[in-house]
């Protein structure tokens, strides 16, 4: 099964039933993703200050990565991704293993966690600027002009938040951003050639013991006196639904329906985990939440109304 669609030939004919397959293709794993990573700057903006950016990033590779052997091994997929795709196996994972949650961390110990789920949501336009250029995807104008207003829609929010200053923390999320969809964009081509299980655990596993070892020196150093039960359960969420569920769930959707048209699903992201800041850290969330929800869910329908356009690829998108 491809994510490329069916070309016809000859005279028109009725849709089969199941046609509109390939327009949905990706859709339920990508949400299931992004409600899994919608949590983590929650968990992030918790536990970071306790175990410290160093420490948190080098635990979720390594949680990552335990849960990938593990599963690997379940289901038998120890395949090596051989030399053609190892660089972009270390690139997805240095962006969404290393970059994204250190930079994330490094932000959320000076802003709130909705602050930070609002610039992130710049992610789904930066991820299919990248792709546009990566993958060689042809996007249509509704396409570009959808994700042009979802972007200054997240954009304005974002300055109007913090009183229309950039701060140090802004530049730590703009890093994030630039992180995550190099992540994103490298991962689904890897997951397009061997699945999506294996390689998000090939990217963790290869990255782990080099996280371990930075970890343990960092953690050696720190002092981390009592650590409450809702630092632990950030640690957690992390470690197994930011890092490793989330990101299989997400690589799936994005090889399935492709890279720049399923990544406009992060639109959505925001604004759950505002959601989750107001209801587990009591932050206030102004007026302009619900203004800006209805705006960028609407470029998010604008975008995936349409499927993308794309030449043949050089890894024909195989879902497996």
């Amino acid at each position: 099964m491809t994510g490329s669609g069916v070309v016809g030939t000859g005279s028109p004919a009725a849709a089969p039933p199941g046609a509109e397959g390939p327009r949905l293709a990706g859709v339920l794993p990508g949400m299931l993703g992004v409600l899994c990573f919608s949590g983590t700057a929650v968990a992030t903006r918790v536990a970071g200050p306790v175990f410290g950016p160093v420490v948190l990033t080098c635990s979720r590779i390594v949680i990552a990565a335990a849960l990938g052997m593990v599963t690997l091994t379940i289901l038998r997929r120890w395949q090596w991704p051989g030399r053609k795709l190892l660089p972009s196996v270390l690139i997805a994972g240095l962006g969404m293993g290393v970059g994204y949650p250190l930079f994330l961390t490094l932000a959320l110990v000076e802003a709130p966690a909705y602050h930070g789920a609002v610039v992130i949501g710049l992610v789904p336009a930066a991820t299919a600027l990248l792709a546009a250029a990566r993958n060689r995807e042809r996007l249509s104008g509704r396409f570009w002009f959808g994700c042009a207003v979802g972007f200054s829609a997240v954009l304005i929010f974002g300055l109007a938040e913090s009183g229309f200053t950039v701060r140090l923390a802004d530049l730590w999320l703009l890093a994030a951003v630039v992180s995550t969809a190099i992540g994103y964009v490298e991962g689904a081509r890897v997951s397009a050639a061997i699945g999506a299980v294996p390689a998000l655990c090939w990217a963790m596993i290869l990255l782990a013991p080099f996280a371990a070892i930075v970890g343990i020196v960092a953690a050696s150093a720190g002092d981390f006196g009592t650590i409450s039960w809702s630092a632990w359960l950030g640690f957690g969420y992390a470690g197994v639904l930011s890092m490793f569920l989330g990101s299989v769930f997400w690589y799936r959707g994005l090889a399935a329906g492709g890279t720049g048209r399923i990544g406009q699903l992060n639109l959505a992201q925001p604004f759950l985990a505002i959601v989750w800041a107001a209801l587990l850290l009591g932050e206030h969330i102004g007026w302009g939440v619900p203004v800006t929800v209805a705006i960028v869910l609407g470029c998010m329908v604008l975008c995936l109304g349409r499927p993308a356009e794309k030449p043949k690829p050089e890894l024909d998108p195989v879902v497996r």
